[in-house]
Order: C-alpha cells, then sequence, then structure tokens
C-alpha cells in the first residue's frame, strides 16, 4: 500500500476542499487507534476517518458508520471538550512529508476565540494523531511517545510538538534537472526512494516504467518531472490496482501503467473514495479469511479428535482377538473338567490341533485354574469374556466404519473450503456444519411461532458453470450442499456424474440435454473434477464417471457422500 507523500498531498488538497470552514458535530473513538469527525459543512455531512493503527494507518473522507462505545476514551474526551463546534480553517500537508495538520478555530473556556490544531501522522507503525495548542503545545497524542518508546522525540502534554525527525532526503517538489543529474545514476528505480523524500516504492517504480528501459539522468528526470507536475498541479487520477484474483493489490493518485494488462486497474472520482473503497474491501476480504481461518481451525480439530478416537478404537479391536483362545481354554477346561482331582489348579490335557493338509496332531496343554475359582466358575469365567470380545469387535468395527465416513466427510468439508472464493460460500459451508452438527447455530428459532423455516430450505447458491468444446454445459459443485443439489435436484438420469478417485472432491455433472457427448466432452469434465478436488495439484488423477441413474445416496447418509456403479475410470492431469 503506497500511502506515501504524493498521496497524502492529494489527500490535504482534497479534504482543505471539503471540509474548510466546516464544522465539527461529532467526535467518535469506536477504537484505540481510529477517530472519527462528523463534520457539517453548508448542506453537507462529512465523516473524516483518521486511523494511526500500523495495520492500515490512513485519512480521508468514509462512508464508514462506526459504533460508538458506552464509555468513550479519554482521548475521544479531550477532543470532545476542545474540538466540537470548532470550525475547520484550513487542511494542509507540512512540507513534503507524511503529515497532515486541520487548524481550526474554536472558543476556550473563557470564551476567547482560539485555535487549536490536529497534527496526523500517517507513517506506518510510527502513525499518530496528536492535540496541539495556536503555539504547537500538545494538549495529548492518541498515542503518548515518552523517553522509553524514543529518546530522539516524545509526544507528552505540555511539550513542544516537533516533526518526525528529518532523514536527510531531499524534497522532490523542490529538485531541479541539475540537482537530479548530480545524483543519477542513483536516481534509479531504487534510488529514487533512497535519494527523495515521501517516494513509495510504487511510485518510485512508475517513474522508472514511464523512463523506459535503460533510461539516462534526461529521460529520468522527464518521468520524475512529469509525477511532481501532477501532484503540484492537482491533476490525479485516483486509481486501485486489483490483483489477478481481483483483491485490492495498490492504490495511488495517479495513473498506474507499468503492469501493462497484467493486472487490473479501477479509476475513482476522488482519493476519499479510492481509500475508502480500497479499505473497506481489505478489511472485508480480512474477515472473510479470519472467518475461513476460524473454520478451518475448527474442521483440523474434529479431524485430529477422529483421529485419536479412530486409534483407540483399532487398539480395542486389536484386543478383542484374543476371544478364539479364551473359548478354546474354556471349551478345554469343560471337556476335562473330570481331570481336575481334589484342590488341583493345574492339569494336562491333549487338544488337537488342525494341520494345513487337513489332517489333526496331539498337543499337550497344561491348563491352569485361575486361584479362587473351581474349574466350572473359570470356564464361565472365559466364556463371559469371550462374548463380551466377540460383542466389542462388532460395536467397535461399527464405530471405526463410521468414524471412518465422518473422517472422510469432514476431510470433504475441508477441501470445499480451500476452494472457496467469497463470503456466500464460507456462509453455505458454515450452513452446513451446523446442519450437521459441528457448529451452534448463529439464529435460535422462535419458539411456538408456527412453521419455521428450515436451514436446508435456504436457497443453495450458483455452482461453478463451464462450457466444453462440443457446447456441452458442466457444472460444479463448491461444497456438499451443492454437491447434493446437482446431483439429485439438477441432473437428469441421463446426464453424466464425475468425481475424482478415492478422495475428497467436487461432484461435476455434464448436462447432455439429449445428446451424447465425445470423448473430449467427457475429458474435459473429467479435467474439471480433477482441478475441483484434492488432486487438483498432482500430474495426474484418476476421475470415475457414469451415468446420474447409476448414483445414489444411501439413506441418513452425510452431505456429498453417494455410491456408484457401472462406472468408467478416466486419467487425466488436473493442470490441463
Amino acid at each position: 500500500m503506497s500511502f506515501d507523500a504524493f498521496t497524502l498531498k492529494s489527500i490535504a488538497t482534497e479534504l482543505n476542499a471539503l471540509l474548510s470552514k466546516g464544522r465539527i458535530e461529532k467526535v467518535l473513538q469506536p477504537s484505540k487507534d481510529e477517530i472519527f469527525l462528523s463534520v457539517h459543512k453548508e448542506s453537507a455531512h462529512y465523516k473524516l476517518q483518521i486511523n494511526a493503527g500500523a495495520a492500515a494507518p490512513r485519512i480521508g473522507i468514509t462512508s464508514e458508520n462506526p459504533e460508538n462505545p458506552k464509555v468513550p476514551p479519554m482521548f475521544c474526551m479531550l477532543l470532545r471538550k476542545h474540538l466540537t463546534g470548532a470550525k475547520i480553517e484550513r487542511v494542509f500537508q507540512h512540507g513534503f512529508e507524511r503529515v497532515i495538520e486541520i487548524e481550526l478555530e474554536t472558543y476556550d473556556e473563557m470564551g476567547f476565540l482560539t485555535k487549536r490544531r490536529l497534527i496526523c501522522e500517517i507513517m506506518g507503525r510510527y502513525s499518530n494523531a496528536v492535540l496541539c495548542d495556536e503555539e504547537y503545545k500538545i494538549f495529548s497524542a492518541l498515542r503518548p511517545v515518552d523517553f522509553t518508546v524514543s529518546s530522539k522525540r516524545q509526544l507528552l502534554p505540555q511539550m513542544q510538538y516537533e516533526l518526525p525527525p528529518a532523514q536527510n532526503k531531499k524534497d522532490p517538489m523542490a529538485e531541479t534537472a541539475e540537482g537530479f543529474a548530480e545524483t543519477f545514476p542513483q536516481a534509479s528505480e531504487k534510488g529514487i526512494g533512497a535519494v527523495y523524500s515521501g517516494v513509495s516504492p510504487l511510485t518510485a517504480r512508475e517513474i522508472a516504467y514511464r523512463a523506459g528501459e535503460n533510461a539516462d539522468a534526461e529521460r529520468l528526470f522527464a518521468a520524475f518531472s512529469e509525477i511532481v507536475s501532477l501532484s503540484l498541479e492537482g491533476k490525479i487520477t485516483p486509481t486501485m490496482i486489483l490483483d489477478q484474483a481481483g483483491e485490492p493489490f495498490e492504490f495511488s493518485p495517479f495513473d498506474i501503467k507499468q503492469y501493462g494488462s497484467a493486472l487490473k486497474t479501477v479509476e475513482y472520482g476522488t482519493m476519499g473514495e479510492l481509500t475508502d473503497a480500497f479499505f473497506a474491501e481489505k478489511e472485508r476480504r480480512n474477515r472473510e479469511r479470519q472467518r475461513s481461518a476460524t473454520t478451518e481451525k475448527l474442521l483440523k480439530n474434529i479431524e485430529n479428535r477422529l483421529i485419536r478416537k479412530m486409534e483407540l478404537q483399532r487398539n480395542e479391536l486389536k484386543d478383542t482377538e484374543k476371544k478364539s483362545d479364551y473359548k478354546k481354554k474354556a471349551d478345554l477346561i469343560t471337556a476335562n473338567i473330570y481331570r481336575f482331582k481334589g484342590k488341583s489348579d493345574t492339569v494336562t490335557v491333549i487338544d488337537y490341533e488342525e494341520t494345513a493338509d487337513g489332517g489333526y496332531i496331539e498337543k499337550e496343554i497344561e491348563l491352569k485354574i485361575e486361584r479362587g475359582l473351581t474349574p466350572v466358575q473359570y470356564a464361565q469365567k472365559l466364556y463371559k469374556k469371550y462374548n463380551k470380545a466377540k460383542n466389542a469387535e462388532i460395536e467397535i468395527s461399527a464405530q471405526l466404519r463410521k468414524g471412518e465416513a465422518e473422517l472422510e466427510y469432514i476431510r470433504s468439508v475441508q477441501d470445499a473450503l480451500s476452494r472457496i472464493s467469497g463470503q456466500g460460500e464460507l456462509d453455505e459451508i458454515r450452513r452446513e456444519l451446523e446442519e450437521q452438527g459441528y457448529v451452534k447455530k448463529t439464529v435460535k428459532e422462535p419458539k411456538n411461532s408456527g412453521r419455521v423455516k428450515s436451514p436446508k430450505a435456504e436457497k443453495v447458491k450458483d455452482p461453478l458453470k463451464f462450457v466444453t468444446g462440443g457446447g456441452f454445459t458442466v457444472l460444479v459443485g463448491k461444497n456438499n450442499i451443492q454437491n447434493d443439489y446437482l446431483t439429485f435436484k439438477i441432473a437428469a438420469k441421463s446426464d453424466y456424474w464425475f468425481h475424482v478417485k478415492n478422495m475428497p472432491g467436487s461432484h461435476v455433472i455434464l448436462l447432455t440435454d439429449g445428446r451424447e457427448p465425445t470423448d473430449a466432452d467427457l475429458t474435459e469434465a473429467a479435467v474439471l473434477a480433477a482441478k475441483n478436488s484434492k488432486a487438483a495439484d498432482q500430474e495426474r488423477a484418476e476421475v470415475d464417471y457414469t451415468r446420474v441413474k447409476n448414483v445414489r445416496k444411501p439413506s441418513g447418509a452425510k452431505p456429498g457422500f453417494v455410491i456408484y456403479e457401472g462406472y468408467n475410470t478416466a486419467i487425466v492431469s488436473p493442470k490441463d
């Protein structure tokens, strides 16, 4: 993000035109690093946002509606005391620094006309907002700076405000051709930012791009002067650059040409509209990512819990393998009970063991009775252990099958989550997890209010849609809810169904409309099934495909789970 001095200059000019002679009606501080000033001018109302947070420091007009905290912070109370009702005289940039000052006219406690200065420093993690009197004596700062934080400059009440320490760089607004030539060849793409103050890497790259490859000092200065002149004359083109995924990537007060057609650019009418849209979209996508990360963590925890539980069950199942030994020993004791004489707890008997050729061999076995039990009691105890192990084997095996199906389902949701492209798809996955009981429902259903609309009745989002070379439509489910909807609601019995083999992935439907697709059409659909699955990064993937009539859903199965028969398998490359 290029919130450099060029950007600050454009914003200061814009704010001065909009806000000068306006009055501050409200002061809000919704978070520790953010201030909102509500300004009324003639018949217009503006919200000025000042953000001094390290993540996204900025200043500008915004359409955001912040929540007012019940208990305002001390700095907010101080601003309200001094700025409520104050008239904005002017908004200007200090030199070519990343510092904007809002000069205000108000009345003090005695009713005398006086001035206040709200200074906004937009300098990355060192950003701040400082309230001063007419003579630049500090009342307070949003983030006070004492000697423990900085030995060069402190921002504390009653101290004299000073601008941030100079960086020993040249002012680009005052540069001449001769001065520029003296710094060349340092004034290259990297050197421009190192020599001149307030120039971001984006602006430096744009200057170098406009100068052309292997530019000499004269051509580079011409491009440099072009940018400076645009800034001085206010001939700006507020521009947002989007990355290849369509997300906000950079912004600038100038028309950015360096990316050519590789990245998309969007122009705005004002810098306020640009920065408001840029940061609003950034924050929205960050919230999406955070929510997605929360869901991803939830699924990972469920996966780990299932794996641990199944490991314990496998160990228990292994113990049940001893059941045949219990029964055999109990049978031998019962068959040879007459051999136990008196108080003897040990007896040697003959056992017959089957050989590989179908015969039998005799084998002597020493039977030992548990102390304190009679042979009959001990045999009964062994039979009980046998029956318990046999029942446990049946139950644990069933639990393992259930656990494996649940683990397969969780991994299918993880796969769908890894390919979401918007809030709607994330909401659909969250709704699916709510329906399956993994997430608590966010809205409680009203009691005794008649028929309540169930989550399943909610509209399913649109699936991905493609067209093959032969003109056949292919639909791709983005999650398990869409997978079931496509396969059992949209697809006809004669359509083709595709799914990557033995891995989580999307249901893919090739709509035939009564026609017969070619091998090329089937291959393209198979590639889409591989691409939208866990096998997306593999060189080769196996994809099963069959008619929809051969696909069915077992009763009580999890969303997205189906069984199918009469299928073929295609080997494709997901990268095709």
